[in-house]
């Protein structure tokens, strides 16, 4: 039985790519002083420009997780057409979307009793969110069963991997969406932190480094250090309007990791919200996150 395989508005997933493999997505939304909108990924690059400029210029969003309407209404359509439901949710950690899910699943189980819907707590979010639902779409490509892919990608995505530096924390500490200590937040002038993704799936802010060129270069070298089967491996950068630097990054990377192939994005409103203009984001497969990330 085919089923369909759904993330949501934090895997920034394109418009291209969510078609190439066959990957639906759930809606998260944010609002502002212009009232609420919902977290599309199918803007233009001058979109993406404009949302970002409008936070360089001062203005601030909340998020909002996917509503259990949302969640409702869209699973019932693909329940009613004979179709299971794979969900490959953002962390935990950053969202309660999964949980809430969990909970209108339950709900539609005595409706379709012969239905199934899985969801992921995927530890993560962004494109590394993204980069388990590929995996689930060629596992389903080679005729997996939803529960063979379901167990794969639960354990798997511990080895899903991102690094990143951000322009500030102040966007991150604003939403509660990073682990820091207190004194890290301290003396933050023209220094970059260098934030990973950690087993609890939380933003982890684990060194700071002094301006931009030094920012991407850690990036590349704890990637480096802890990609695994780098040979043909994509590894995602995705940014918060900065193509030069994301393109800066990808040269760094290439230089340190034989093989691989990078793929540049844009990082979605729901992410942007919570990073800040100007962050950037690599996502690969790599070595537990539980294991210590700087040496």
């Amino acid at each position: 039985m085919d089923f369909v395989i759904c993330v949501d508005s934090t895997a920034d997933m394109n418009a291209d790519m969510r078609k190439e493999y066959g990957i639906e997505y759930f809606k998260m939304g944010f609002s502002g002083d212009d009232g609420e909108r919902e977290a599309d990924l199918n803007w233009s690059d001058e979109q993406y420009s404009e949302f970002y400029n409008s936070m360089r210029a001062g203005k601030r969003y909340k998020t909002v997780q996917v509503p259990a309407a949302v969640f409702a209404k869209q699973m019932e359509e693909y329940l009613k057409a004979g179709f299971d439901i794979l969900y490959i949710a953002c962390s935990s950690a950053l969202s309660g979307s999964v949980n809430t899910a969990q909970m209108v699943a339950g709900e539609l189980k005595a409706k379709y009793p012969e239905r199934q819907v899985l969801c992921v707590d995927s530890l993560i979010s962004t494109l590394a969110q993204g980069a388990l639902a590929i995996k689930a779409s060629e596992m389903r490509a080679e005729g997996k069963y939803i529960e063979e892919v379901y167990a794969y990608i639960e354990e798997n995505k511990m080895f899903c991997n991102y690094v990143s530096s951000v322009e500030t924390l102040s966007y991150l500490k604003d939403a509660g969406r990073v682990s820091a200590t207190s004194s890290f937040f301290g003396n933050l002038f023209g220094v970059k932190p260098i934030l990973v993704s950690n087993a609890l799936g939380q933003n982890e802010a684990v060194k700071k480094v002094k301006g931009r060129k030094a920012a991407l270069a850690e990036i590349a070298d704890i990637l480096a250090r802890r990609i695994t089967d780098a040979a043909g491996q994509v590894i995602y950068i995705t940014h918060a309007d900065d193509y030069d630097a994301a393109k800066e990054l990808q040269s760094l990377i290439e230089e340190r990791v034989e093989g691989a192939v990078i793929k540049i994005g844009f990082i979605g409103p729901i992410v942007g919200i919570s990073v800040g203009p100007g962050t950037l984001i690599a996502s690969y497969m790599g070595v537990d996150k539980s294991l210590p990330t700087v040496e």
